[in-house]
């Protein structure tokens, strides 16, 4: 796995380490989003130069989603879709699962209840 780093910004809570498994982008995230790692989210949802990207982001680890990390993944998913790709959500915790579900995210972002589930989507 390789992390993506966050060292400048102050007070990280969240950490995010990305890997490849056959051929999708895995993005495992760990720790809080909120408004505060909203970029260290939206750097480690980049597709980068990959197109079309195909990516997995693996919220097994976050414990806290907030507006600013939903519009981060409304932005990523838009981005990414309109470049031939595709974002999905993988095996979010209860709380996490909750909030994606109220805002409607899961009608939007195809959401998976494990990381094995979403990478055979």
């Amino acid at each position: 796995m390789t992390p993506i780093d966050d060292a400048d910004r102050p007070a990280r809570r969240l950490r995010a380490e990305q890997r490849t498994a056959a051929g999708i982008r895995v993005v495992s995230l760990h720790g809080e989003i909120d408004h505060n790692v909203k970029d260290l989210l939206r750097d480690a949802l980049d597709p980068y130069d990959a197109r079309p990207a195909r990516i997995v982001a693996d919220l097994g680890g976050v414990t806290f989603l907030d507006s600013s990390g939903i519009t981060v993944f409304i932005a990523a998913h838009q981005q990414i879709v309109d470049a031939g790709g595709w974002l999905r959500i993988a095996a979010p915790q209860e709380a996490v699962r909750e909030v994606l579900r109220l805002v409607t995210v899961d009608t939007v972002i195809a959401c998976f209840p494990s990381l094995d589930q979403a990478l055979s989507g």
